[in-house]
C-alpha cells in the first residue's frame, strides 16, 4: 500500500466556501501543482465521491491515504463535526512523526478563507496560515476580475509551499490515526441481502 493522494482538501459545506473550492481553489491548486510537481497531482475533495458511496468510509480511507491536508478555515470549519476530524487527524499523525532534528513535521497547510476571530484557539496560533480571505468569491464572474489574476499568483506560491509539504511527507503507514466524529457513528450500516 501507499498514499493514493497527495492532497485532501479540508473545508466547511457551509457559508461561500463549498463553491469557493468547487469553482476556483481546485482547480487553480491543481493546475499550479502541475507546474511544480515531477508527476501529476493527485487531489482528494469530497464532491468528487461517486455517487452510491459510503462517503464516511471514502473519507476515512481517503485521509489515511493523503500526503498532506489543505484545510480551508472558515468560521463553519471549526463548528464541523467531520471538518474538525479531518483536521484532528493529520495533527495526530504529526504528533506520532515527533520531532526529527529538533523541527515537527508539517502535514498541515491552513488557509484563512474568512474571519480568524472565530476559529479554533489552536488554529489561532497557528504561526503559518495562507490568508485568501481577499479572495473569497465563489461566483463564476470572481474569474473576469483583476482579483482573479492575483489570485492566481497567490495560488502558485500556496503550490510551492503545498508541493513541499508533498515532498517530505513521510513513507505511508497503515495505522495512521484517525479521528471519528461522533456523526460518523450514528450512520446505520446498511446491510445487503445475501443472494
Amino acid at each position: 500500500m501507499d498514499y493514493e493522494y497527495d492532497v485532501f482538501i479540508s473545508y466547511s459545506h457551509r457559508g461561500h466556501v463549498k463553491d469557493w473550492v468547487k469553482n476556483h481553489f481546485q482547480e487553480e491548486l491543481t493546475k499550479s501543482l502541475w507546474d511544480v510537481l515531477p508527476n501529476d497531482p493527485r487531489i482528494f475533495v469530497d464532491y468528487e465521491i461517486p455517487v452510491g458511496t459510503r462517503w464516511p468510509e471514502k473519507l476515512e480511507d481517503a485521509l489515511l491515504k493523503s500526503r498532506c491536508l489543505v484545510a480551508i478555515w472558515s468560521p463553519p470549519y471549526f463548528r464541523s463535526e467531520w471538518c474538525m476530524a479531518e483536521w484532528t487527524s493529520m495533527r495526530k499523525r504529526q504528533q506520532v512523526l515527533g520531532e526529527t532534528n529538533g523541527e515537527a513535521p508539517t502535514l498541515i497547510y491552513p488557509i484563512r478563507f474568512a474571519d480568524g476571530d472565530h476559529f479554533h484557539p489552536d488554529a489561532q496560533a497557528t504561526q503559518h496560515c495562507r490568508d485568501l480571505s481577499k479572495y473569497g468569491h465563489d461566483g463564476e464572474q470572481f474569474r473576469n476580475t483583476p482579483d482573479y489574476v492575483a489570485f492566481q499568483r497567490e495560488m502558485r506560491t500556496v503550490a510551492e509551499e503545498v508541493a513541499s509539504l508533498i515532498d517530505c511527507a513521510p513513507e505511508w503507514q497503515a495505522d495512521w490515526p484517525v479521528d471519528r466524529p461522533e456523526a460518523y457513528r450514528k450512520i446505520p450500516q446498511s446491510r445487503l441481502p445475501r443472494l
